[in-house]
């Protein structure tokens, strides 16, 4: 094999290299935007919750906010029932 051979083998190793590279922290960055965005809608979400807004868990299921209790929150779905439910597990505030 030529020297020139190997050093363009090199060469293109090294390029390759270097485009995985940049490719792995535009990856890194813009996962962490995105994180940053969901961590402070969530934030904001689990704030403004409050008595008479209906709200929707994560499995899809719609309810009306009865009461907050610290981490807890009474939460009555449409049969009458009155769920005993984590805060966290709220994913969205419909706003109607």
């Amino acid at each position: 094999m030529s020297e020139s051979f190997l050093q363009n083998v090199l060469a293109s190793s090294v390029a390759l290299l270097a485009l995985l590279v940049i490719m792995g922290v535009a990856y890194t960055i813009w996962s962490q935007i995105n994180m940053r965005k969901k961590r402070n809608y969530f934030k904001e979400l689990h704030t403004e919750l409050a008595p008479g807004q209906e709200i929707m868990f994560a499995g899809g299921i719609y309810g009306i906010v009865q009461s907050i209790s610290g981490d807890r929150v009474a939460v009555k779905v449409r049969s009458g029932a009155v769920l005993d439910v984590s805060r966290y597990a709220i994913q969205e505030i419909d706003a109607k």
